[in-house]
């Protein structure tokens, strides 16, 4: 298991990568018009969806006076397509597996739902427990291998810099180039099974090596799945890293969606706290013994609860707290 400075420090230590942060470890290189299509769907038939999305998107960028290629506004405005969003930063692919995971948190454990201690404790458990995985693919590596190899099935566009919201991320995507895959191809599978799979048969002396959740190429590293918790303290940390590298929603989204993102993020982070959820899981100082103090934190001081119990500080980063 990962921490999240190893994280950051192997960022810094080798710029030959792109990344992609997800909320769950469970989540694996399938986009999401793929996972929303039956399991049986052949690839002709997913490009049919694909190009349906693609012309009608064209259409609408051009009436409402949109700047970019269709597929990379499709990917970066909230539809459905065929294509998969990495980042050269780091801290934006934490920034998405954070922000993605609040949101999911809060939406299907706190909204409409009963909270008694007993669950307040579990929940709290949960949120500090909880796995996100960060994907790495070595840019460089995979350039190389494409230039020897130019019919492989996966392709990585670079940032259209047109597209602000792409250009904002330091943006690129990845997708399959349908015309190109194996017979026994799934729309389903992971873009790296169907690379990995692809050389297997196409050239068996010169296949990818799997260890784990790592694939190797000529001795190095392509494509790596990293999973992670974040403890309290690196909440704490992750926000402050975030800002000051620009990885916060008004940045990363640069129009009203950023504002409002910004808003949201920081509406639920501060439910979380409210609900005793964003907490250690031993919450109370040892050290704490004055009945004054816990008089004024059951009436709600804030002030005090935030001396007195190990909760998340909001000050440092995007989540700030509400006064």
């Amino acid at each position: 298991m990962a921490t999240l400075q190893k994280i950051i420090s192997k960022a810094k230590d080798n710029s030959n990568f792109i990344y992609r942060g997800c909320a769950f470890e469970k989540y694996d290189l399938v986009p999401t018009l793929a996972r929303k299509l039956k399991t049986d769907i052949s690839f002709a038939q997913y490009n049919i969806y694909s190009d349906v999305v693609k012309k009608a998107a064209e259409r609408g960028y051009s009436e409402v006076g949109m700047n970019g290629l269709a597929d990379g506004l499709s990917q970066h405005y909230g539809l459905s397509t065929s294509y998969l969003d990495w980042s050269y930063s780091v801290y934006v692919a934490l920034y998405f597996a954070f922000t993605s995971y609040i949101k999911q948190f809060v939406d299907e454990n706190i909204l409409d739902q009963h909270i008694d201690l007993c669950k307040m404790h579990c929940l709290r458990d949960d949120f500090n427990k909880h796995k996100y995985c960060i994907y790495r693919l070595n840019k460089t590596l995979y350039d190389e291998l494409k230039n020897q190899y130019p019919k492989l099935p996966l392709i990585v566009s670079d940032t259209d810099h047109k597209n602000e919201r792409m250009e904002s991320q330091q943006g690129l995507l990845s997708s399959i180039d349908s015309t190109k895959v194996n017979d026994n191809a799934k729309i389903q599978n992971s873009q790296i099974k169907i690379l990995a799979d692809w050389l297997q048969s196409n050239n068996p002396d010169d296949f990818l090596k799997q260890s784990g959740d790592k694939y190797s190429w000529n001795n190095e590293t392509l494509l790596e799945k990293i999973t992670f918790k974040l403890s309290q303290r690196d909440r704490n940390d992750l926000q402050k890293y975030l800002k000051e590298n620009g990885a916060i929603s008004t940045k990363l989204f640069p129009d009203f969606e950023g504002v409002k993102k910004n808003i949201e993020f920081s509406k639920d982070y501060n439910i979380l706290r409210d609900w005793e959820i964003a907490y250690q899981e031993a919450p109370l100082h040892s050290n704490f013994t004055a009945p004054e103090d816990l008089s004024k934190m059951v009436n709600g001081n804030q002030n005090v609860i935030n001396s007195r119990l190990n909760t998340d500080n909001l000050g440092k980063g995007e989540f700030f707290p509400f006064q």
